[in-house]
Protein backbone atom coordinates (compact mmCIF):
# COMPACT_ATOMS: atom_id res chain seq x y z
CA UNK A 1 0.00 0.00 0.00
CA UNK A 2 1.14 3.26 -0.31
CA UNK A 3 2.60 5.16 2.50
CA UNK A 4 0.76 8.16 3.89
CA UNK A 5 -2.16 7.76 0.96
CA UNK A 6 -5.73 8.10 2.25
CA UNK A 7 -8.87 8.18 0.05
CA UNK A 8 -12.31 8.49 1.86
CA UNK A 9 -15.64 8.86 -0.01
CA UNK A 10 -18.91 10.70 1.44
CA UNK A 11 -22.31 10.67 -0.22
CA UNK A 12 -23.95 14.22 0.15
CA UNK A 13 -27.58 13.18 -0.64
CA UNK A 14 -29.68 14.16 -3.81
CA UNK A 15 -26.76 12.57 -6.55
CA UNK A 16 -23.98 14.25 -4.89
CA UNK A 17 -20.59 12.93 -3.55
CA UNK A 18 -17.02 14.26 -2.25
CA UNK A 19 -14.10 12.17 -2.65
CA UNK A 20 -11.31 13.94 -0.20
CA UNK A 21 -7.26 12.51 -1.29
CA UNK A 22 -4.87 12.91 1.02
CA UNK A 23 -1.25 11.73 -0.07
CA UNK A 24 0.62 12.37 -3.57
CA UNK A 25 -1.30 11.35 -6.34
CA UNK A 26 0.41 9.40 -8.51
CA UNK A 27 0.66 6.36 -10.77
CA UNK A 28 0.42 4.52 -7.98
CA UNK A 29 -2.44 5.99 -6.16
CA UNK A 30 -4.29 7.02 -9.25
CA UNK A 31 -6.03 3.44 -9.87
CA UNK A 32 -7.63 3.97 -6.23
CA UNK A 33 -8.86 7.06 -7.24
CA UNK A 34 -10.27 5.88 -10.60
CA UNK A 35 -11.86 3.38 -8.59
CA UNK A 36 -13.63 5.12 -6.27
CA UNK A 37 -15.10 7.74 -9.23
CA UNK A 38 -16.26 4.81 -11.27
CA UNK A 39 -17.71 3.43 -7.80
CA UNK A 40 -19.85 6.88 -7.00
CA UNK A 41 -20.70 7.79 -10.86
CA UNK A 42 -22.23 3.55 -10.84
CA UNK A 43 -24.08 4.23 -7.54
CA UNK A 44 -25.80 7.64 -9.47
CA UNK A 45 -23.49 10.60 -8.03
CA UNK A 46 -23.82 13.34 -11.11
CA UNK A 47 -22.11 16.07 -8.83
CA UNK A 48 -19.19 15.11 -7.79
CA UNK A 49 -16.60 16.88 -5.90
CA UNK A 50 -12.40 15.97 -5.52
CA UNK A 51 -10.99 17.60 -2.55
CA UNK A 52 -7.15 17.66 -3.01
CA UNK A 53 -6.37 20.24 -0.23
CA UNK A 54 -4.08 17.18 1.37
CA UNK A 55 -2.18 16.40 -1.87
CA UNK A 56 1.20 17.88 -2.61
CA UNK A 57 1.69 15.94 -5.42
CA UNK A 58 -0.63 15.12 -9.02
CA UNK A 59 1.27 13.88 -11.90
CA UNK A 60 -0.22 13.27 -15.08
CA UNK A 61 -1.50 10.02 -14.83
CA UNK A 62 -3.43 11.54 -11.75
CA UNK A 63 -4.97 14.67 -13.89
CA UNK A 64 -5.97 11.87 -16.85
CA UNK A 65 -8.03 10.21 -13.90
CA UNK A 66 -9.80 13.67 -12.92
CA UNK A 67 -10.08 14.23 -17.19
CA UNK A 68 -11.91 10.89 -17.67
CA UNK A 69 -13.64 11.35 -14.88
CA UNK A 70 -15.11 14.93 -15.56
CA UNK A 71 -16.02 13.71 -19.08
CA UNK A 72 -18.08 10.94 -17.51
CA UNK A 73 -19.97 13.26 -15.06
CA UNK A 74 -20.74 15.74 -17.75
CA UNK A 75 -22.06 13.11 -20.25
CA UNK A 76 -24.43 12.27 -17.41
CA UNK A 77 -26.05 15.75 -16.89
CA UNK A 78 -23.34 16.54 -13.91
CA UNK A 79 -21.01 18.46 -12.80
CA UNK A 80 -17.66 17.78 -12.06
CA UNK A 81 -15.30 19.90 -9.39
CA UNK A 82 -11.95 19.90 -7.91
CA UNK A 83 -10.76 21.74 -4.73
CA UNK A 84 -7.59 22.86 -4.40
CA UNK A 85 -5.60 25.87 -2.99
CA UNK A 86 -1.94 25.03 -3.43
CA UNK A 87 -0.81 27.46 -6.40
CA UNK A 88 1.40 24.52 -7.58
CA UNK A 89 -0.94 22.50 -8.68
CA UNK A 90 -3.73 24.89 -9.82
CA UNK A 91 -1.55 26.40 -12.04
CA UNK A 92 -0.20 22.82 -13.47
CA UNK A 93 -4.19 22.85 -14.00
CA UNK A 94 -5.13 26.08 -15.73
CA UNK A 95 -1.57 25.81 -17.85
CA UNK A 96 -2.81 22.74 -19.18
CA UNK A 97 -6.64 24.41 -19.84
CA UNK A 98 -7.93 21.66 -17.84
CA UNK A 99 -9.60 24.37 -15.61
CA UNK A 100 -11.99 24.45 -18.40
CA UNK A 101 -12.61 21.02 -18.59
CA UNK A 102 -14.02 20.94 -14.76
CA UNK A 103 -14.19 23.64 -12.38
CA UNK A 104 -11.56 24.37 -9.76
CA UNK A 105 -12.74 25.83 -6.53
CA UNK A 106 -10.31 27.52 -3.34
CA UNK A 107 -11.83 25.51 -0.73
CA UNK A 108 -14.53 22.25 -0.33
CA UNK A 109 -17.21 25.56 1.23
CA UNK A 110 -16.74 27.22 -1.75
CA UNK A 111 -17.43 23.68 -3.61
CA UNK A 112 -19.85 22.78 -1.80
CA UNK A 113 -21.98 26.16 -1.76
CA UNK A 114 -21.65 26.28 -5.97
CA UNK A 115 -23.29 22.45 -5.94
CA UNK A 116 -26.10 24.11 -4.47
CA UNK A 117 -26.15 27.17 -7.08
CA UNK A 118 -27.82 25.96 -10.59
CA UNK A 119 -25.48 26.55 -13.28
CA UNK A 120 -26.06 29.54 -15.74
CA UNK A 121 -27.36 28.37 -19.47
CA UNK A 122 -25.60 30.28 -22.45
CA UNK A 123 -27.34 32.51 -23.65
CA UNK A 124 -28.70 31.20 -26.26
CA UNK A 125 -28.03 27.73 -25.57
CA UNK A 126 -31.05 25.30 -25.35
Amino acid sequence: MDEGFELTSAYLGGNAHVVTVAGDLDVATAPRLRSELLRASSEGATDIVVDLLRVPFVDSVALGVLVEASRRTSAGGGVFRVVCHDRRIARIIEITGLDHVFRLHASLREALEALATPIPVAEGAR
